[in-house]
């Protein structure tokens, strides 16, 4: 059966991946991104300079896993984007990426739980690190899906980071701002230990819902 192609969709995937590539969080390497919709999974191709990509480059896989556009192979972290698409059904978008900040906190299995800054807490309550999952297969998310019902941005242990939500603009921003506070958190541990916000005042921030 013939789809349509929503080309709006490719083209916003294509906007983000430039931003992402010009604010140096993705790669040619590394780094893919997707939106669901109508059924259809739009993501990255593999090994693409992402200030390259073009309408025809990004691939569309239907709901059969079937790629009905694109003149590349789809990212090899495809089954990452479907599974997170299966595990959370009320997100749209899905950004996988090797952020410096994030990754090193990936790396030695750090995670970002301060409550030093309230805005950590208010965006994200906390960054937790998922175990090693094996690249390109489903294990990411095996070992990630206890954190990521609960969160929208994950670190995978020794890998990466895994952002999802309702829009793809919302993901990427997640990813920004994660990535900045990570750097921060860096630099603080530098001139010493960091000091806690008021209890009080966690307490307020963390009773809030997570947007999606």
């Amino acid at each position: 059966m013939s789809r349509t192609i929503d080309y709006d969709v490719i083209r916003e995937i294509i906007r983000v991946a430039k931003a992402m590539e010009a604010a140096q969080l993705v790669n040619t390497y590394e780094g893919n991104l997707s939106i669901k919709q109508d059924g259809l999974l739009y993501i990255t191709p593999a090994r693409t300079r992402k200030s390259t990509l073009t309408e025809d480059l990004i691939c569309v896989i239907d709901e059969e896993g079937n790629q009905i556009h694109g003149t590349k192979k789809s990212s090899s972290e495809t089954i990452m984007h479907h599974n997170s698409y299966e595990l959370r059904p009320d997100i749209n978008a899905v950004i996988h990426c090797h952020s410096p900040f994030l990754t090193a906190h990936a790396m030695c299995h750090v995670p970002i739980d301060q409550k030093c800054h309230p805005e950590i807490l208010f965006h994200f309550k906390d960054i937790p690190v998922a175990p090693y999952g094996q690249p390109g297969t489903r294990e990411i998310l095996d070992q990630a899906a206890p954190y990521l019902k609960n969160r929208n941005l994950v670190l995978l242990g020794n890998h990466g980071v895994l952002a999802v939500g309702s829009t793809l603009e919302k993901a990427f921003q997640r990813v920004e701002a994660a990535e900045k506070f990570a750097k921060e958190i860096c630099i603080a541990k530098l001139l010493g230990p960091t000091i806690d916000i008021p209890q009080s005042e966690i307490d307020r921030i963390l009773a809030r819902d997570i947007e999606v």
